[in-house]
């Protein structure tokens, strides 16, 4: 019966936290933006082992955004492929937990990937710099 009660303390413990914006388990915002020249159209598609987020369009000076909730176990992965129009594409971890190099390019749980003519950048708006970071 105690470990019972345990269990059910722990599990309502989560649930708490769950309902908080606790930064552990904020929500992460992945954003990718068209910068690159022309009236081509930047179509993206993302995923992860669990969540398809489909193929989306982006045009001029527009972007496609998705939040989540990355798993408390710190294996959470959504990986993208991008399209400029043409036959070039790009496949990228857009967001790997486990991925410190990347994490540590991230502010604040928020991921701003811009595909420019040349290949593709992580923002890093407090640097004021676009970062490359081609597959």
């Amino acid at each position: 019966m105690a470990t019972v009660a345990v269990w059910l303390s722990l599990a309502a413990a989560v649930a708490s936290a769950a309902n908080t914006d606790a930064s552990w388990w904020a929500y992460t915002h992945v954003r990718v933006v068209k910068e690159f020249s022309g009236g081509r159209m930047l179509t993206v598609h993302c995923k992860s082992k669990d969540d398809n987020m489909g193929t989306h369009w982006v045009g001029p000076k527009s972007e496609y955004e998705w939040r989540f909730r990355p798993s408390i176990f710190g294996n959470t992965l959504f990986w993208c492929h991008v399209w400029k129009g043409d036959d070039s594409q790009i496949v990228y971890d857009a967001y790997y937990a486990g991925d410190d190099k990347l994490y540590d390019r991230v502010y604040m749980d928020n991921s701003y990937w811009v595909v420019k003519d040349d290949d593709l950048y992580l923002r890093q708006f407090w640097k004021g710099i676009d970062v490359f970071f081609h597959h």
